[in-house]
């Protein structure tokens, strides 16, 4: 997954794949949108080799926390107990070892990757305790490129080892909608500072969100992976937000051997399941269908709009490149409303 439990090591943008966001090479060369021949053509590209290792390499590292799970002693995890922002709080061992690990199958953060796209800035955000984290920002435009006074602005979590100067572009469909969209590495990923860690990841997060409410009129969130629990935590903590999508989160991180208090179905109530659409896959190979089951089908009582797809599998990992422009649609239509989505 994205977060301690079953979950892919990746080698390239995709939370725990070898795959690349769609047309990678082609946005590299820094050249605009691409047909769905295209984004297919770039998804052949990836070899089945590549898959097969991955697979291989996330069932060892499964096999490695499920040791280190048993071994693991709580200290500062317990429920309630005041942490540093950078004390693991999933086991003193085990959180820096699994980051650790995570993070050296991330790509390397290349800001040249985007020297060539105008509609794009880089931008950094200092912590409450003084970390700088990197990311970027895809300007609100009129469709034509032209800047507008953006409507508000949609915030993405990221996947577990994605990068952002990778991900970005993912993005732009928002800026020709009127929207700023903001994007940052983690910190301790790509440019960001700090100590990767979950309570530091969840509280920063939280900052970015308060800050960003101050300066926008709508305010639309965005988590894939270990980016859902993270948009969930974020939300439970009581930020205003007017629409956000969780795309295959796991519904508990307890499970691991974290506080319960992270746990994403622990922040679901009436008033922020209503404004939720939370997407799940039935081809999913990283999160298995109990560890996400939960959480969609107790935001679907409380009132919350939810998908569990017989044709998608982790985010940014689907099978085909129609597949993926699918999913989305679905996340443009809940965040902008599908009047404003494009064809």
């Amino acid at each position: 997954m994205s977060g301690f439990g079953k979950s892919v090591l990746v080698k390239g943008a995709n939370t725990f794949s070898t795959k690349q966001p769609v047309c990678e090479a082609k946005s590299e060369a820094g050249r605009g949108g691409v047909s769905p021949a295209e984004r297919k053509e770039c998804r052949n590209a990836v070899s089945t080799h590549q898959q097969g290792q991955s697979t291989r390499m996330f069932r060892m590292l499964l096999f490695s926390l499920t040791a280190l799970s048993v071994m693991t002693v709580q200290a500062a995890a317990e429920e309630g107990k005041p942490v540093d922002r950078e004390s693991a709080i999933c086991g003193k061992v085990k959180e820096p070892l699994v980051f650790w690990l995570w993070s050296a199958m991330a790509p390397r953060a290349d800001p040249t990757r985007l020297a060539n796209d105008p509609g794009i800035e880089a931008v950094s955000f200092m912590t409450g305790d003084g970390k700088t984290l990197s990311g970027y920002k895809v300007r609100a435009h009129d469709g034509n490129g032209k800047p507008v006074k953006p409507e508000g602005y949609v915030l993405m979590a990221l996947g577990n080892a994605m990068i952002a100067d990778r991900m970005v572009r993912e993005l732009s469909v928002y800026g020709a909608h009127g929207y700023d969209a903001f994007i940052y590495d983690y910190r301790g990923y790509g440019l960001s500072e700090g100590k990767r860690r979950i309570n530091a990841i969840i509280e920063d997060y939280r900052e970015i969100v308060t800050d960003l409410n101050g300066k926008y009129h709508r305010k639309l969130l965005y988590g894939v992976s270990l980016g859902g629990m993270v948009m969930m935590n974020v939300i439970g903590s009581g930020v205003d937000f007017d629409a956000a999508v969780i795309d295959s989160s796991p519904s508990r991180m307890s499970t691991y051997g974290c506080p319960g208090r992270i746990d994403p179905v622990r922040h679901l109530s009436p008033g922020i399941a209503t404004k939720l659409l939370v997407i799940t896959g039935k081809r999913d190979q990283v999160l298995s269908a109990g560890q996400t089951r939960e959480l969609r089908e107790q935001a679907a009582a409380l009132g919350a709009e939810t998908i569990d797809d017989a044709a998608f599998a982790h985010p940014y990992m689907d099978h085909s490149a129609q597949v993926q422009m699918r999913r989305a649609r679905l996340t443009r239509d809940h965040l902008l409303g599908p009047t404003q989505t494009p064809e």
